[in-house]
């Protein structure tokens, strides 16, 4: 009798331990098939120089791609599109003609290889904030890392480049909300909310929506 309510209760149980260990992608992320993983392994050879070999970055050169919860917030095609098109100001050139439509894919594919964390459901909501009270936020609090315009790294400091509009237009509200909120794994951008291990600053969400607000308006 035990025996086989043992066995009915693995049978009930083996989609879930079938599911264990598995990483939840957004529709947004889909996975690459292994045969495009392993393509793209071989032809990020040519992104380590910069990126590392295991995507960890340089830092004031490429940053770390290999971010957990980075990388559970960003879409394929941002990655696809900022490497097909590069960034303007900085060191990521346009691959599109040196690399093709398929081997960009394959890239993406094994840089989704790397995700551990669940897919984050990004908060897309209409943008509010004030351009204004965003310009003196950003000035304050933001410029320090990521250079008075938004440089970066051409600006000689620590935090990448987010005020171009190559940048800009490319990266969502959802997807810098969510940066700011609760920062990137593994690398000085720490989270600015209230209640997180680590926390630089205390911005409310119509901060967060005033300093992206601000972006926006100066994008250059």
């Amino acid at each position: 009798m035990h025996r086989a309510l043992l066995t009915v209760l693995l049978i009930a149980l083996l989609p879930a331990l079938a599911a264990a260990g598995k990483t939840i992608y957004r529709a947004d992320q889909a996975p690459g098939t292994a045969e495009q993983v392993e393509a793209g392994k071989q032809a990020f050879v040519v992104c380590g120089g910069c990126h590392g070999a295991a995507g960890a970055g340089v830092q004031g050169l490429a940053p770390r791609l290999n971010s957990p919860n980075w990388l559970a917030t960003v879409s394929n095609a941002y990655l696809a599109t900022t490497i097909r098109e590069g960034r303007s100001g900085s060191n990521m050139v346009p691959w599109d003609r040196g690399l093709g439509e398929e081997t960009v894919d394959n890239v993406v594919s094994y840089i989704r290889s790397w995700q551990t964390l669940e897919g984050i459901k990004l908060d897309e909501s209409p943008l509010t904030g004030d351009v204004q009270t965003g310009a003196a936020l950003f000035r304050d609090i933001c410029a320090a890392c990521h250079g008075v315009r938004g440089a970066g790294y051409a600006a000689g400091v620590d935090g990448i480049g987010i005020g171009r509009r190559g940048y800009l237009s490319v990266a969502t509200n959802g997807m810098i909300r969510e940066m700011v909120r609760n920062g990137k794994d593994k690398t000085p951008m720490e989270s600015f909310t209230k209640g997180s291990a680590v926390i630089i600053d205390d911005l409310t969400a119509a901060d967060v929506d005033s300093i992206i607000a601000h972006l926006r308006a100066q994008a250059w």
